[in-house]
């Protein structure tokens, strides 16, 4: 009887445990068939791959063309022009005659127009109106010229994991920009945010406004040469891993010499020792360290700020000069080595034009050209990491 029990028990249970493997094995071929398979993306075609590289070529374009309008709404002092700040009211300059003495009077409320342009007429601050207007309207015609076709090609399904990213990225900078070039103007508008009393824009805002913009602009044309070069093997090239590390060394120091210029021009510490190379009969100025704590000498003291520039734009100099001409014997290939050729003559151009923007009292037109200049400096510098990037590396 026992025997029997254990029979017909030993049976249920070999039923059950069947039973129970038939449902996990139907649970699974169930899990394995709704899953979905995300497939990976299909590699674009070139006519995509050129469509992308020239719409991020362009937007770096806009940003290099907003950074040298604004160079000129610093260098003409028409910024603290525009008192207010909207979307869409911006868009429309005062048309008719009452419109615009409405705007001029609101400009004599502040400290620009009480410390500097007490004697401007109308016409005179219609200049620097449309100066600033420019400026803002460029600002925004960046910012659809990015977003829309991104939007598009977001849609279309052309991006990547990587590059889906970094168009997020490009786009929170273009929003940022705008944002901190209103925070730059709001500083120069009111007493209590001024430096010393001085009707002009923070310099710290007017340093992070500018930088921002560099490194937006690096950020596009860095991967708009990736849509649009052709891949180029380097058959018999192979250059040491040094060199390619060194020029990121060279990009390092041209943004921190951009950034230090944007304090000169912040700060107007460009008129302060108008020769070269001693700044009026020192090598160091003497009030180099007269503010407390020291290290706002390093920000907001004229004479400090035009000395550290100085000196950073010789070291950036030396440091490129240095560079092309140690690397003239190994074989970087003949797009890198095009691209240090024109470095060591861009770096050459930009120094002469500092210098000269020093000795003729910053000149608009010298000044400008200076500021352009750093953009073009950087440009060739960018060009060459990129292509040093694919040479093979030993």
């Amino acid at each position: 009887m026992s025997s029997r029990l254990l029979f017909r028990f030993t049976a249920n249970h070999r039923q059950s445990f069947g039973l129970l493997k038939n449902v996990q094995l139907a649970f699974k071929r169930s899990s394995v068939t709704t899953t979905p398979i995300k497939k990976p993306l299909p590699p674009l075609s070139e006519g995509a791959k050129q469509r992308i590289g020239l719409w991020l070529a362009w937007s770096a374009g806009m940003t290099a063309g907003a950074v040298v309008i604004g160079g000129m709404t610093r260098l003409t002092e028409s910024g603290l022009s525009m008192t207010n700040w909207h979307w869409l009211n911006d868009m429309n300059p005062p048309r008719t005659t009452e419109a615009w003495q409405e705007e001029f009077e609101r400009y004599k409320r502040f400290p620009e127009y009480e410390q500097m342009n007490r004697e401007m007429t109308l016409d005179e601050f219609k200049k620097i109106y449309y100066m600033e207007f420019a400026h803002r309207m460029w600002g925004r015609a960046t910012g659809l010229i990015f977003t829309l076709p991104a939007f598009i090609f977001w849609r279309r399904g052309l991006f990547d994991k990587g590059m889906k990213i970094r168009v997020l990225i490009f786009g929170g900078l273009i929003g940022i920009q705008g944002a901190l070039g209103w925070y730059m103007v709001k500083s120069g508008l009111h007493k209590e945010t001024l430096i010393d009393g001085r009707a002009s824009v923070s310099p710290y805002r007017l340093a992070a406004h500018l930088g921002t913009a560099f490194i937006l602009y690096s950020g596009l044309l860095w991967n708009s040469f990736k849509y649009l070069t052709k891949p180029n093997v380097y058959a018999s090239t192979r250059i040491p891993r040094g060199w390619a590390m060194g020029v990121h060394g060279l990009l390092t120091l041209t943004l921190i010499t951009v950034i230090a210029g944007a304090f000169v021009a912040g700060l107007d510490a460009g008129l302060c020792y108008p020769t070269f190379p001693k700044m009026g009969d020192y090598w160091i100025p003497p009030e180099y360290s007269t503010l407390t704590p020291w290290y706002r000498n390093l920000f907001e003291n004229p004479a400090a700020v035009q000395f550290n520039h100085r000196v950073l734009g010789l070291t950036t100099t030396a440091a490129i000069l240095t560079y092309s001409l140690a690397s003239l014997s190994v074989k970087f290939g003949r797009r890198a080595a095009t691209a240090r050729n024109l470095l060591a003559a861009m770096v050459i151009l930009q120094t002469s034009l500092g210098i000269g923007t020093l000795l003729y009292h910053v000149p608009i037109s010298m000044a400008a050209a200076h500021q352009t200049g750093s953009l073009a400096l950087l440009s060739f510098a960018l060009w060459l990491g990129f292509n040093l990037k694919r040479v093979p590396k030993i």
